[in-house]
């Protein structure tokens, strides 16, 4: 039988985009800049939970090169507030009334230049008040753990969703036919803050 070869399966196949780059000419998001533009930058929270009393922006927006600086409050008032997620969840852009995990986004400055929209950041005087912090997925499911999603009417419990698919029964009846069944946890750290 004739071996057949797919191009580019099972060989070397040399890199076209590596030259450019090698010659210091590659060009990269933070290269372009076009006539007008503006830059972001996020101001997150140093706490991983705890209630926003207030947030004063007045200093950020009164230096110069500063265009704008967005809270959810800002945003509340467009409707722009909450983004869907997974299961019909939704999940504020930018906290109003708490954060729920360490640097999550708190206010948004856009200016004239990078370094105006970092130095604003640190003009955004924001009054929190710390709540119970539960760094154990399995500590924030028992009863009594302290609740994030509090903006759920409601919720008693760290329980986002309950998601089923499937025949309940025919796999109930298959785990009680089953010669061996095998339970595991499995405990896997924090991969990302969200």
């Amino acid at each position: 039988m004739a071996e057949t070869t797919i191009q580019g399966m099972g060989c070397r196949v040399k890199r076209k985009e590596d030259p450019r780059f090698i010659r210091g000419k590659g060009t990269y998001v933070d290269d372009v800049k076009l006539p007008g533009m503006l830059y972001m930058d996020i101001l997150r929270s140093p706490y991983a939970h705890a209630k926003i009393k207030s947030i004063n922006v007045e200093k950020a927006l009164a230096l110069p090169g500063v265009v704008a600086v967005i809270t959810g409050k800002d945003l509340e008032k467009y409707n722009l507030h909450w983004m869907p997620t997974l299961m019909s969840d939704t999940q504020m852009v930018l906290p109003t009334e708490k954060v729920m995990y360490y640097a999550q986004e708190v206010a948004a400055v856009i200016a004239t230049d990078r370094y105006t929209a970092a130095d604003a950041l640190d003009l955004i005087e924001v009054d929190y008040e710390p709540l119970p912090v539960i760094t154990d997925p399995r500590e924030a499911l028992k009863p009594g753990a302290p609740v994030l999603r509090t903006d759920k009417e409601g919720k008693k419990d760290n329980h986002i969703f309950h998601w089923e698919v499937g025949d309940k029964a025919a796999t109930d009846k298959a785990f009680q036919e089953a010669d061996v069944v095998v339970k595991q946890d499995l405990y896997i750290p924090r991969i990302h803050v969200s």
